[in-house]
């Protein structure tokens, strides 16, 4: 596995961005609760893509076991080779991949997190 320095702009750019679709994911989640939606609920790939649009059907139960761990993001099998070597993969099934994100990349996503904030 290849280091990630403590200053490395393009593992925060990365972070950031899956920050971003977290965020929208984090709305939706909300959302899904409130209209007691278990199931089916259409959540954004959270991929380092800024252009990606593609959609994650996950259960609440799955979505909230991955956002346990800040430095966790979810995104559709592939799309987990745009932000190597800044994160790892750690759960995989046919519908969705779980990457951890890697040194400054992670630290980012720990910062940007609203649940570690809180």
């Amino acid at each position: 596995m290849t280091e990630v320095s403590g200053d490395d702009p393009t593992a925060e750019r990365i972070a950031r961005n899956d920050a971003i679709f977290r965020a929208a994911n984090e709305r939706i989640s909300g959302v899904a609760a409130e209209q007691e939606m278990q199931e089916g609920v259409p959540f954004l790939c959270e991929c380092a893509d800024p252009t990606c649009r593609e959609i994650v059907v996950l259960a609440l139960r799955e979505y909230e076991e991955i956002r346990a761990e800040s430095r966790r993001f979810f995104n559709i099998p592939g799309h987990e080779r745009s932000d190597r070597p800044y994160q790892r993969v750690v759960a995989r099934n046919d519908r969705y991949h779980v990457h951890e994100k890697l040194g400054r990349a992670g630290e980012v996503a720990d910062e940007l997190d609203p649940r570690v904030r809180a």
